[in-house]
């Protein structure tokens, strides 16, 4: 009885944590009191790339910043929201455009849309290496005890993920009782 309860609680987790880091932009704001960072999401569609790699995002809290490092990092995430901006302007007007076109009245074909693909391809390309470069500038600030807390964070948390699926894949292929009458 108790099994088909954590069976659960791990999908749901593994279902949160499963989804793409990117799938929602993070917005690192001043600390709170016990809280190094506190991530928020913005509402919009479609939504916008991480302001830094995710792994180092997550990890940012088992660093335990001091307060002149977690000043530091705001002004590189502010910097590079300012330098991000335009970009993804840029790419969500390329997705609009593409969304116009698979929407019309007439038909339409992948060649005809190729260009808009390369052209986002290319604006995400410019801001995933802006979050890449915002990393680097980020982790420079870093001490390597901060370093290792952070690699043993990421350790874990892929250690996590990949019993999740391991459960998950478990239960899936355990077959499904027959309701009792």
């Amino acid at each position: 009885m108790r099994r088909p309860k954590a069976l659960c609680l791990i999908a749901a987790l593994g279902a949160c944590m499963s989804l793409p880091a990117w799938a929602q932009p993070m917005v690192m704001t001043a600390p709170e009191p016990g809280n190094h960072f506190f991530i928020s999401t913005e509402g919009g569609f479609p939504p916008l790339p991480p302001m830094i790699i995710p792994p180092l995002l997550m990890g940012m809290q088992a660093a335990r910043l001091t307060a002149d490092q977690q000043t530091q990092v705001n002004q590189i995430l502010q910097a590079n929201r300012s330098q991000t901006a335009p970009l993804i302007q840029q790419l969500h007007a390329v997705h609009d455009q593409i969304a116009n076109r698979l929407l019309a009245p007439d038909t339409v074909s992948a060649s005809e849309l190729a260009p808009l693909a390369e052209q986002a391809a290319r604006l995400d390309a410019q801001i995933q290496q802006q979050a890449l470069n915002a990393s680097v500038q980020i982790r420079a600030l870093l001490t390597p005890d901060q370093v290792t807390r952070m690699a043993q964070f990421h350790q874990q948390m892929a250690a996590l993920q990949a019993q999740m699926k391991s459960l998950m894949s478990e239960a899936a292929q355990q077959p499904t009782p027959e309701p009792t009458p």
